[in-house]
C-alpha cells in the first residue's frame, strides 16, 4: 500500500496542481493525506471542492508548521510506503511507479530533483551535478533533503524535529545515516521543485537550522565524511553573509581533505560567496 502525505499552508496558488500530479500517477497511491496547517487563504475550499472523496483532509486547529504537519500526516496514513509532497512541487506521472521499481531493500529512497520550476511550471534551472555513489556522502555534503523527493518504508520513518527548522528535511537524513539506515539515492529526474518568493530557502532560518544540525552532529560524524559536512555548513554560512565562520569551516574541511578544491563546483562556491569584501 502506498500513501502520499501532502503538507500545505496558504497554498491556494499551487495545491491543485500538486494534488493533480499525484492523482495522475501511473501507479496510483492508495491514499493521499492532506494536512492543512491552518491556512487563511482558499486552500481548504480548493481541496474540498476539487478533490472531495479523493483525499483524506485534516486541518490543524492552529498553525504548527511543517514538522508537526508531516508527522501528523504520517500518523494518519496507513501505507507500507509513505511518500511526502510539498504543496508547491510537482511529480512526473511515473514518479511513484519508478521509485517502487527501484526500491529494492532500501529503508529510505530519495529521488534527486534536477529541475527547478517557476510559478507557471516552466523549468528555470536544471542541475547537472554528479551524485556520489555513497548515499551518506551525498547526505553529509548537503545534497539531499527535499521532502517531495523523499519516501520511507513505514517501519523506518524518522519523525521530523522542530529544533532543526528549516533544515529538518536534511537532519532526518543525517540521523538516518548515523543510525545505519539503508538509503537509496536514485537519479530519476521525476521531481520538480518550485521557486517562488515564499520558499524557505530564501530565509535566514535556513542558515540557523543548518547551524543547529552542525552543532548537534559535528562530533558524531565518521571522520571520512566530516570534510564534506564542514564544507557544506561553511558554504551555507557564506551564503548568508557569515564570512568569518564560513571561511573557518571551509578551511578546516580543506585541511582534512585537500582534494575538495579539485572540484570546479567547490571552487566556484568559494569565488561566489567567499570574497564579498563589502560584508
Amino acid at each position: 500500500m502506498v500513501s502520499v502525505v501532502v503538507t500545505v499552508y496558504n497554498g491556494e496558488s499551487y495545491i491543485e496542481k500538486a494534488l493533480q500530479s499525484i492523482i495522475e500517477q501511473t501507479r496510483k497511491p492508495d491514499e493521499i493525506v492532506v494536512i492543512d496547517d491552518a491556512s487563511t487563504d482558499r486552500t481548504r475550499d480548493i481541496v474540498l471542492k476539487s478533490f472531495a472523496g479523493k483525499v483524506v483532509y485534516h486541518r490543524n486547529p492552529t498553525n504548527r508548521e511543517r514538522c508537526y504537519s508531516r508527522n501528523k500526516g504520517f500518523s494518519l496514513s496507513q501505507g507500507e510506503y509513505v511518500f511526502f509532497m510539498d504543496y508547491d512541487d510537482l511529480w512526473e506521472e511515473h514518479h511513484v511507479e519508478t521509485l517502487l521499481r527501484l526500491w529494492g531493500d532500501a529503508q529510505i529512497v530519495y529521488s534527486f530533483p534536477r529541475r527547478l520550476i517557476d510559478a507557471t511550471g516552466k523549468v528555470i534551472k536544471r542541475s547537472s551535478r554528479s551524485l556520489p555513489q555513497d548515499p551518506c556522502m551525498a547526505v553529509f555534503s548537503g545534497v539531499v533533503g527535499y521532502p517531495s523527493a523523499t519516501a520511507f518504508r513505514r517501519d523506518y520513518f524518522l519523525e521530523y524535529k522542530d529544533p532543526y527548522m528549516v533544515r529538518e528535511d536534511w537532519e532526518v537524513f543525517v540521523r538516518a545515516c548515523l543510525l545505519g539506515y539503508r538509503i537509496k539515492l536514485v537519479d530519476t529526474d521525476t521531481v520538480m521543485i518550485r521557486e517562488h518568493s515564499r520558499r524557505s530557502s530564501k530565509s535566514r532560518r535556513l542558515y540557523e537550522g543548518t547551524k543547529r544540525v552542525y552543532e548537534e552532529y559535528v562530533n558524531r560524524l565518521p571522520e571520512e565524511y566530516l570534510p564534506y559536512f564542514l564544507f557544506h555548513v561553511g558554504d551555507m554560512a557564506m551564503r548568508f553573509g557569515e564570512l568569518r565562520e564560513g571561511w573557518s569551516l571551509v578551511l578546516k574541511a580543506v585541511a582534512k581533505k585537500p582534494s575538495l578544491l579539485t572540484s570546479g563546483r567547490e571552487l566556484l562556491v568559494l569565488l561566489k560567496r567567499g570574497f564579498r569584501f563589502w560584508r
